[in-house]
């Protein structure tokens, strides 16, 4: 039996229609699909880490809630921030100095 998903493509697609004036496309669903179960997955281990360290055998919400933050970071996460940064090659890593120093010099 494969892997259950996060939710059914049916499922997305009225949640999508639901929040949109626009047609969407199956392909757009799909492409949400696959990111929600990715997402949810690693969210999910990472709850499961979490708990493991706590030494306890049952995930609970401020596991979960921790993982989420964990794996998606926030802009006011300094350190999360500086780790995309750090994953960047050397021409992105210039491209975002000459932003950063446009910005600078227009502010």
């Amino acid at each position: 039996m494969p892997d259950p998903a996060i939710t059914k493509p049916n499922t997305v697609e009225a949640f999508m229609k639901a929040r949109s004036t626009l047609r969407v496309g199956s392909d757009a669903v799909a492409f949400l699909l696959d990111q929600l179960n990715t997402l949810s997955e690693t969210v999910v281990k990472t709850a499961e880490a979490n708990a493991r360290k706590e030494a306890r055998t049952t995930i609970m919400a401020a596991d979960v809630k921790a993982a989420m933050a964990d794996v998606t970071g926030s802009t006011s996460d300094l350190p999360f921030l500086f780790k995309q940064l750090e994953a960047l090659n050397a021409k992105d890593t210039a491209a975002l100095a000459d932003l950063i120093q446009n910005w600078i010099d227009s502010h």
